[in-house]
């Protein structure tokens, strides 16, 4: 099942070099052609590009998730407003349906400032979040693009801090790591 997509532009995305990240499950390289489809899902209302960057997940990474249930790093109020949903509230509720999982709205962010545009550090300082308990001892959480890793740590914390026994982070693509940093 591939999202409508052609079989060629399919297999190019399912097959193109999976981007190593410490800890994080990532599809993409936030670059090119990954890069448009996201900057279209979150600024210009593209939800279409939902379904696909969910199942290239899903093929690419679902075999090595042995999880309970799905859940996702929930954005901004100012930018849920702007946009009029959470693009990874919607990756995550497809893959967790691709996966046959529960998706769960577990944490709640308390610091709202935007990520976007920070510096390295700011964004360590920021992205704060809470989590609710949960009956899944094993949860996957979804981001849609890991820079830092610092919002994803943030949320992992978050969860364990609630009782979740085992995190696994997903994001759907990742900056350019520096060099030495992969």
């Amino acid at each position: 099942m591939h999202s409508g997509w052609c079989d060629g532009c399919y297999s190019v995305l399912v097959n193109a070099p999976v981007v190593h990240r410490s800890g994080v499950l990532v599809s993409h390289e936030y670059a090119g052609a990954m890069r448009e489809l996201i900057v279209a899902m979150k600024y210009a209302s593209a939800r279409w590009v939902v379904p696909m960057l969910a199942d290239v997940w899903v093929e690419r990474h679902a075999h090595v998730c042995d999880v309970d249930a799905v859940t996702w790093v929930p954005t901004t109020r100012a930018r849920m407003r702007d946009r009029g949903y959470d693009q990874s509230e919607l990756i995550a509720r497809r893959i967790s349906r691709r996966m046959g999982l529960p998706c769960v709205a577990l944490l709640r962010r308390i610091d709202d400032r935007a990520q976007t545009g920070r510096s390295a550090s700011e964004r360590r300082e920021g992205a704060r979040f809470i989590a609710r308990r949960s009956r899944y001892g094993r949860v996957l959480v979804i981001d849609d693009v890991v820079t830092t890793g610092a919002t994803l740590h943030h949320s992992l914390d978050a969860l364990r801090a609630s009782g979740t026994r085992m995190v696994t982070c997903a994001a759907i693509a990742a900056t350019p790591a520096p060099e030495g940093r992969r």
